[in-house]
């Protein structure tokens, strides 16, 4: 191995035992990224992590699965440096509110939102780099020049200020969204428009290609649907699949993506095309996602609409036909699986 490897993993406290074993098997990149992203020594087994952290054990453990990490074995020195310093921060925000005190289930459920969502972002940025590996070892990159890279060419620190930077400005967004629609007589719901928009067809073709080609598709969706969303100034709460759920704060912004969106999947060969259910309402907030009859409403429509179309209540939709950028098309009273029968209506962009 050369000098610069042996350099990188000694100032990142690695054992020659574990660098030797990652150079007999072949994932000696990986080690590297694995130092790289947390470089700290392993010095602390869980019970010593929740004493420095001046917490009790199960108060820790409820953290650590909380992020979304198994029980390890009681003996094995798993937790660093940077592991207390984190568990300090999480037990101080349990006393340092300045409204009061966030009791710990409350701390344990942004945890786990965090936990979740960051995850999710991890798979992304693994997904990219798996791709790379992919592509150098092909070209007949070995595994210890790969990991001389990798060593020599960290962008974790500029990463690591992303991510801190776009979650202030979300955090920015969803305190405005959230407490200035503050309502002391509906406590945990807040008035909104719902929205859900998926492909046609799509689990059917997911049987006819393979998954390289239906992973493709499903990016392509998402990309186009997350730029409609955040141009029109709503949110996506989540995508499951092929479906994209997204909130806005008016109904003519909502109408405005869901149209926006069939509209676009319409005039895209690569892509089936899509349909749209959209509602309003009190929406039931509960750790970043939204809930209630609404949502189970908007839900139903999008199952219910055809190809290219949007479906949404009457009365919404008549609320849209009076701002004049929505032509809206009665279509009686229908049967909306388990919620009954109420009115419902299409609805279609003016040109401008």
């Amino acid at each position: 191995m050369n000098r610069k490897l042996h350099r990188f993993f000694r100032r990142r406290h690695t054992q020659d035992s574990e660098i030797e074993l990652a150079a007999q098997e072949g994932y000696l990149a990986l080690l590297v990224l694995d130092r790289e992203v947390l470089p700290a020594k392993r010095r602390y087994t869980m019970a010593e992590l929740a004493a420095k952290s001046g917490t009790d054990l199960s108060t820790a453990q409820s953290l650590w699965r909380a992020v979304g990490f198994p029980d390890l074995p009681e003996e094995l020195p798993g937790f660093t440096d940077d592991d207390v310093k984190a568990m300090k921060s999480f037990i101080e925000t349990l006393t340092a509110s300045g409204i009061g005190e966030i009791d710990l289930d409350s701390s344990l459920t942004i945890a786990r939102v965090l936990g979740s969502s960051l995850a999710t972002a991890a798979d992304a940025v693994s997904e990219s780099v798996a791709d790379r590996f992919r592509l150098a070892r092909d070209a007949g990159v070995s595994d210890e020049e790969l990991a001389s890279v990798i060593a020599g060419q960290s962008q974790l620190p500029q990463l690591a200020e992303m991510v801190d930077h776009i979650f202030r400005l979300q955090l920015r967004a969803a305190f405005w969204r959230r407490l200035a629609l503050v309502d002391t007589d509906h406590s945990g719901s807040i008035p909104g428009s719902i929205g859900f928009v998926d492909l046609v067809g799509f689990t059917a073709l997911s049987e006819e290609i393979d998954e390289e080609e239906l992973g493709g598709l499903v990016r392509r969706f998402n990309d186009m649907a997350y730029d409609t969303v955040a141009s029109a100034n709503g949110r996506v709460v989540k995508t499951i699949g092929d479906a994209v759920m997204f909130v806005a704060h008016t109904p003519e912004i909502t109408a405005d993506i869901a149209t926006q969106i069939t509209a676009r999947s319409l005039s895209d060969p690569a892509l089936p095309r899509a349909r749209a259910g959209i509602a309003e309402g009190e929406l039931v907030v509960r750790q970043g996602d939204y809930f209630g009859p609404v949502v189970n409403l908007a839900s139903r429509l999008t199952d219910m609409a055809r190809p290219g179309t949007v479906l949404a209540p009457t009365a919404m939709g008549e609320q849209l036909a009076n701002g004049g950028r929505f032509d809206v098309h009665r279509l009686g009273r229908r049967r909306v699986r388990d919620i009954g029968r109420i009115d419902i209506c299409s609805i279609k962009s003016l040109p401008a």
